[in-house]
């Protein structure tokens, strides 16, 4: 299936927001974490932005900017889970405006909302193309397709110890960068490492037996939501397709964005 894309002009130029089709897993389930634990997950197809969403995207919802540092090409931030998917939230605005309209179709069996946690990961391993294996998303280098911070020991500077962690990170400084700046994974999406953690659907459980089988979220009591991705100040780590974090979902800052899924809503449960 085709890239869907719908494009608007503002002040400062033309803004698209793509979404790339994820073929579902079909016959072979995908393998959900990292060994010696995985878990077999069917996927259904999907449709995922190829981009966080962008400042310029968030605006043209909701009419305001709530991003700490603003550039309307880069990754909205400092949004929590709820207000994107509270009443009057980012998902509920967006599913009754004109961009739904164009991308879905008239028949609308079609919703824009945030991905479950193996929609995630899938879609960042490649999906039909998880088995390449990459720790990042769509590479073992992590340079090319990912904003990051690196370890504090890592660069090379005499005598950097005496600056302590306030000057090094002056002289380091870490931040959002535009979206599609580094390279995408091998179904044409960009920024699923680094640059800015993304909000999932799921409550947390670090039990990997409890993630459901049909890549649906799991919806079980929890303070927390799911965050997957790494941002752009945090280690080579928290960058991977694998690596599972979560935060209370009222939580904003600087560091927290999310993506957009197309796709048929979740079952009732």
């Amino acid at each position: 299936m085709r890239t869907l894309t719908y494009g608007w002009q503002a002040a400062d130029g033309l803004h698209e927001l793509r979404l790339a089709y994820v073929p579902g897993t079909g016959e072979t389930p995908y393998m959900f974490g990292v060994d010696p634990n995985r878990r077999p997950v069917e996927v259904p197809s999907f449709h995922i932005a190829t981009t966080p969403v962008t400042q310029a995207l968030w605006v043209r919802v909701m009419g305001s900017n709530p991003a700490a540092r603003r550039a309307a090409r880069c990754p909205v931030e400092n949004v929590s889970w709820d207000r994107i998917t509270g009443k009057r939230g980012f998902l509920e605005r967006i599913n009754s405006s004109e961009i739904l309209a164009a991308l879905a179709g008239p028949e609308r069996t079609l919703r824009f909302r945030l991905p479950s946690e193996t929609e995630w990961e899938y879609a960042a391993r490649g999906g039909p193309h998880w088995t390449d294996g990459f720790v990042f998303s769509g590479s073992h280098d992590i340079d090319a397709v990912a904003w990051y911070g690196r370890r504090w020991s890592r660069p090379r500077i005499l005598g950097w110890r005496r600056f302590g962690r306030r000057r090094f990170g002056k002289l380091f400084p870490t931040r959002t960068h535009d979206v599609a700046t580094k390279a995408p994974n091998q179904l044409g999406i960009y920024d699923m490492s680094g640059n800015v953690w993304e909000w999932c659907q799921d409550g947390c459980v670090d039990d990997i037996d409890a993630v459901p089988r049909d890549g649906s979220p799991w919806l079980g009591a929890s303070p927390d939501r799911r965050l997957r991705g790494g941002c752009h100040h945090n280690w080579e780590i928290h960058c991977t397709v694998s690596f599972r974090y979560g935060i209370a979902q009222d939580a904003h800052d600087g560091c927290i964005g999310f993506r957009l899924v197309l796709a048929p809503t979740y079952p009732a449960v």
